[in-house]
């Protein structure tokens, strides 16, 4: 057992809450701009190394695998260690992933660019779980717009790093690269910055700080512990307030998946974080291929994905506004309609016209948005303390794993069928979440009444 944490008061986790999400915001945007823009090629480098575009969702599908054996393994890291060592390791991880990406899409080696896929991932797990760092200071009736917060910081960089794919190819060019594999380069230096900005300024640890890491204690039980969700909270969130003490008994994917199954609740949580990431990564990789086999431009491509990635970010406080102010739960049937007006979108975007693009993938990130920020929310207010940091890993490795799948299926589905039945699945997904989501709603109104 390690030494007791002394509690903190209210003044002080405030102002500690303020730093985190400054710090954690400003990482962000760099985590975020190297992952956009590496998603703008992907998938076409992927098509000129095999020279089909079968296979071409490959390259998402060793990102999102990357990203799911990341997202536990941090976890369980963080839980003994902190949110600051975890998150600067997955960041150093992307950045190595990045510069082999480079190698391998250079020579056209498809085992090394795949490799640095896999690590590129990474950095794509620190950047997910930062935003569960931003929850662990804070006030429970506040959750949802503490989550939307870091995650409309990553705006700046999710849209600008698209925008910044001519440049990248323009500079990979001068030193004598492939067009696409200038991206790459971008990613590692982008990688490297959120890691030096959470290694120098992410201090002290909010989950330490909060008495949650491995085996630390509080000094009174009577302190209100980090994170607890209050009487008040229980009718706006639906989650059962908890009342443990010490924290980090409980860490690995078995022990979080079996508190994130154990109730109905977090099983709608990770439903939500689910069905919204694979619908948008299934619809959203096969975007530039779709685009591009209708003749339209590379910059066109790019800024249509720009406006998926600023419906991604720019409106999570909004999302997160919601979710505090109607419950976690019907923020998630939200998400559910709004994917689904997305994907009828693009299904009738047959030859791929500015007016369906632009706003259909616009919507399908505004229904991710509000399915990932409320999701969040529900899943780390629906278990049980100890099992949070656990619960938050094995949730996203699972959202990775479903992703990843979608990602490669949707090669296959795109040249065999097309994009608009591609986009059909998106709607059958999104239906099934709208039902159970709809389903839960009512029962929750239901026990209110009796």
């Amino acid at each position: 057992m390690s030494a007791p944490v002394l509690p903190l008061d209210p003044a002080e986790r405030a102002s500690l809450q303020r730093r985190t999400l400054v710090v954690l915001s400003a990482s962000a945007v760099f985590g975020r701009a190297a992952m956009s823009i590496a998603f703008v090629v992907a998938s076409l480098l992927t098509e000129r190394i095999l020279g089909s575009t079968t296979w071409a969702g490959v390259a998402s599908a060793a990102i999102t695998v990357g990203t799911a054996l990341s997202s536990s393994a941090l976890s369980t890291y963080m839980s003994r260690s902190g949110r600051r060592p975890g998150l600067v390791l997955g960041y150093v991880a992307a950045a190595i992933g990045a510069s082999i990406a480079v190698f391998g899409g250079q020579l056209s080696f498809l085992v090394a660019y795949l490799l640095g896929l896999v690590l590129f991932g990474v950095g794509q797990g620190s950047t997910n779980l930062s935003r569960y760092a931003a929850a662990d200071l804070a006030d429970p009736l506040t959750r949802g717009k503490a989550i939307g917060y870091v995650v409309f910081a990553s705006t700046i960089g999710a849209v600008g790093g698209p925008a910044l794919s001519g440049v990248a190819a323009s500079v990979g060019e001068w030193f004598g690269l492939d067009e696409l594999v200038g991206a790459f380069g971008f990613s590692a230096g982008f990688f490297v910055l959120a890691g030096v900005m959470l290694f120098v300024w992410l201090r002290p640890d909010p989950l330490a700080a909060a008495g949650r890491v491995s085996g630390s204690r509080r000094t009174s039980s009577s302190e209100p512990v980090a994170g607890a969700v209050t009487a008040d909270a229980v009718s706006n969130t639906g989650a059962a307030p908890v009342a443990e003490s010490t924290f980090g008994e409980s860490s690995g994917f078995s022990a979080g998946l079996a508190a994130t199954m154990a109730n109905p609740l977090s099983r709608l949580a990770l439903a939500g974080l689910v069905v919204s990431q694979a619908v948008m990564v299934t619809v959203m990789t096969m975007t530039p291929l779709h685009m591009d086999a209708h003749d339209k431009p590379v910059g066109l491509i790019g800024w249509v994905l720009s406006a998926h990635t600023a419906g991604m970010f720019a409106f999570a406080p909004l999302a997160g506004w919601f979710a505090d102010r109607f419950g976690r739960v019907p923020s998630v049937l939200v998400a559910a309609v709004i994917l689904i007006v997305s994907t009828l979108m693009t299904a009738f975007a047959h030859e791929a016209p500015s007016y369906l693009m632009f706003p259909g993938l616009y919507l399908l990130g505004l229904g991710w948005s509000f399915g990932e920020v409320g999701s969040s929310a529900l899943l780390t207010e629906s278990v049980p303390e100890t099992d949070q940091v656990a619960a938050q890993g094995a949730a996203d490795l699972i959202k990775s794993v479903a992703s990843g799948a979608g990602a490669l299926a949707s090669g296959v589905v795109f040249t065999m069928a097309g994009f608009h039945v591609l986009s059909a699945l998106g709607v059958m997904a999104s239906g099934l979440l709208l039902v159970v989501a709809f389903v839960r709603l009512r029962l929750d109104r239901l026990a209110m009444t009796v």
